[in-house]
C-alpha cells in the first residue's frame, strides 16, 4: 500500500468510528498494515462496519478481517478440479503458459501443480473405473494440505512463492567448506612453529 492510498484509508478510519486519532497512531497503523493491498484493508473496513462496532477497529481486526477474505477467495476443491481439468488440457505443450493461466484463478492453485508437477499431474488416472476415485481422494488431500502449509507461511510473513518454470530445483550440493568455523589469521613466516 501506498502512502497516498493509506491517507484515504485513514480519513475513513478517524471519520467512520468513535476514538481517538493522532498523527502517532494513524503511523503506527500503516507500519502494520503497509504490506497488506489497499483494495484487501478496504474490504476489510466494509466488514468491520457490517459487524457494527461503534470504535475505530485494531490493527490485530483489520488483518485478521483480511485474512478471511484471503482464505474466503482460495478455490475449494471442486473449483479446483475444474480449472485444472480445463487447464492442462489446453497447456500441455506450453507449461508456462498454463500456470500462469492457473496463476489468473489464483496463486496457490499455480503453486499446487508446480509443487506436485505438471506432467504428474496430467498422468494421474482419475478416469480409471477401479481406481480413479482413490487418487482423486489423494490429490484432493494433498492440494488441502498444499493451501493449508501455504496459508500458514503466509500467516507468518513468508512470501507465497509461485513456482514459474516447468520443474523445481532439485537439491543443490552442500558446500561443506562453508561450514567449517574460519580459525585464527595465520601469517605467511615460514618460521611458525607447528
Amino acid at each position: 500500500m501506498t502512502s497516498r492510498e493509506w491517507q484515504l484509508i485513514a480519513v475513513v478510519l478517524e471519520n467512520c468510528w468513535k476514538g481517538e486519532w493522532d498523527e502517532a497512531r494513524a503511523a503506527a497503523y500503516f507500519v502494520l498494515l503497509e504490506p497488506f493491498d489497499a483494495a484487501d484493508v478496504e474490504r476489510a473496513l466494509h466488514v468491520l462496519v457490517r459487524n457494527g462496532s461503534p470504535f475505530i477497529p485494531a490493527v490485530a481486526e483489520l488483518v485478521s478481517a483480511i485474512e478471511a477474505g484471503a482464505r474466503a477467495a482460495v478455490p475449494t476443491w471442486p473449483e479446483a478440479f475444474h480449472h485444472l481439468r480445463r487447464l492442462l488440457p489446453r497447456h500441455a505443450r506450453d507449461h508456462d503458459a498454463g500456470l500462469r493461466a492457473l496463476e489468473q484463478v489464483h496463486p496457490l492453485l499455480a503453486s499446487f501443480v508446480a509443487a506436485y508437477g505438471w506432467r504428474r499431474l496430467a498422468l494421474e488416472p482419475v478416469e480409471d473405473p477401479d481406481h480413479g476415485g482413490a487418487v482423486l481422494r489423494r490429490i484432493e488431500l494433498t492440494y488441502a494440505d498444499h493451501v493449508a502449509r501455504q496459508q500458514e507461511r503466509e500467516r507468518h510473513g513468508i512470501a507465497l512463492e509461485t513456482v514459474r518454470r516447468r520443474r523445481l530445483a532439485g537439491p543443490r550440493r552442500l558446500d561443506a567448506a562453508a561450514l567449517m568455523p574460519a580459525g585464527p589469521a595465520r601469517s605467511a613466516s615460514p618460521e611458525e612453529p607447528r
